[in-house]
């Protein structure tokens, strides 16, 4: 079978190269080999976050009843696997809208057969271009390596059938304290041990304090500057031992922060340069080898979704030979914690290393008047200003992904805070907040 164009991978890049290129009016296929939606949409990113917001609706609305509504045990005992019955629904979503856009699905393993061709299930398929949005999969620690049964990833930790009454999650990063602050809302002890000094490294404290207040509520505990040297199995429990000599046992470890590239068999027969830190491309997103290209996690540029979600949209832009990476200073970014970090452009950690000027306005959400209505009692949102101009802004507390998801149009535009100040935010909501830290200083 011949076409314009194969896509390898169903992620967030491959899914919206394959739309892209069919688009064009490109002959497209895409191979999957595993389940459709990758771990942007399938495995990790959607359905952790699924799992949250459910969380988040049912904790804010027993802090908005009167009588005080209690939630049934069964519901933290159901929730994991409900969602994960629920997200059987994203390869529907995908398959549909591919078949509608005419793109044809390979399910199986694969391999390059050279440049312009690839096999899958004995059917060699040939190409004009080839897009390969493979991604990354969790990968090992040096001295630990996962199991997937009572040492896991976060594929594994979003399956567990039976909830635990204790885990350790190994990593302060945002996939790990996205997970504590999922696993400690459905009462298990967490212990999170992180290497470096502090937790969610490069994000300014007074943005982190609400999610560390919570997380502490729910019987979380914190080991930073601490450095893991084994993890042992015995029976149905992990050890995990520390350099400090100390141990803590646990029914379950999980392992984050750590990702392999997913890298396609045979790649060798195209010629195309790549390392364990992904697939070479230029600004186009082209390999070396002229008619193959990469797009998402695997080329290494940025580990985000939107970013790959971007790429893919853009991805024929890049085969007729046009510039496709951008530059990210102003790249959004949210941390799916209870509650949510969210914002973009500079924090004030940057400006305070680098000893330049700026000028901070804060105001908390409680203060709003639609956090008067929904009884929020944390969060705040936060601009900062370099020469009257915004550069960042930045935002904890509920639907602070929703509410700034736009936030990177903001930076660089030369705003101030008149600009601000001129333009009208509806009422009552939480984004009023950013006209009140303006108008209160």
């Amino acid at each position: 079978m011949k076409y314009n164009c194969i896509i390898i991978g169903s992620g967030p890049a491959g899914f919206y190269s394959a739309l892209s290129c069919a688009k064009e009016g490109y002959k497209t296929a895409i191979i999957e080999k595993s389940q459709l939606g990758g771990t942007g949409f399938r495995t990790g990113c959607l359905p952790i976050k699924r799992n949250l917001d459910v969380i988040r609706k049912m904790e804010e609305a027993v802090s908005l009843s009167p009588k005080g509504i209690s939630v049934d045990p069964d519901f933290r005992n159901n929730l994991l696997e409900e969602t994960e019955k629920y997200m059987d629904g994203v390869e529907d979503i995908i398959s549909n809208r591919l078949y509608e856009a005419s793109v044809d699905i390979y399910r199986g393993e694969g391999c390059f057969i050279n440049a312009n061709t690839f096999q899958i299930n004995n059917q060699k398929l040939e190409t004009d271009y080839f897009i390969i949005a493979t991604g990354t999969s969790p990968g090992d620690y040096p001295e630990i390596t996962l199991n997937r049964q009572n040492i896991l990833s976060h594929i594994e930790a979003l399956q567990i059938k039976k909830l635990p009454e204790d885990m350790v999650i190994i990593g302060g990063n945002v996939e790990g304290i996205e997970l504590a602050s999922l696993f400690s809302s459905l009462g298990l002890k967490i212990t999170v041990i992180e290497q470096l000094d502090q937790i969610l490294n490069e994000t300014d404290r007074d943005l982190i304090q609400p999610v560390l207040d919570d997380l502490t509520s729910k019987n979380t505990t914190f080991l930073t500057d601490t450095k893991v040297q084994s993890v042992k199995t015995n029976k149905n429990k992990v050890i995990v031992s520390l350099l400090d000599k100390k141990a803590i046992v646990a029914e379950k470890v999980v392992l984050t922060g750590v990702r392999k590239m997913n890298i396609p068999e045979g790649i060798e027969s195209t010629g195309i340069n790549y390392s364990d830190k992904g697939i070479q491309v230029n600004n186009n997103l082209q390999t070396n080898i002229s008619n193959i290209f990469a797009a998402g996690d695997i080329n290494g540029i940025h580990g985000m979704a939107h970013i790959a979600i971007q790429q893919g949209m853009l991805i024929c832009k890049g085969i007729k030979g046009h510039k496709v990476v951008n530059d990210y200073s102003s790249l959004p970014r949210a941390m799916f914690t209870l509650p949510e970090i969210a914002g973009a452009g500079k924090q004030e950690w940057e400006l305070i290393k680098k000893d330049i000027p700026h000028e901070v306005k804060i105001f908390p959400l409680k203060n709003t008047w639609r956090g008067f209505s929904r009884n929020i009692s944390n969060g705040f949102i936060k601009l900062i200003f370099e020469k009257k101009i915004l550069t960042g802004i930045w935002m904890t507390g509920q639907d602070a992904s929703e509410i700034l998801s736009t936030s990177g149009l903001l930076i660089g535009q030369n705003i101030n805070e008149m600009t601000i100040l001129k333009n009208l935010f509806i009422h009552p909501t939480l984004g009023e907040g950013i006209l009140e830290s303006l108008f209160n200083a």
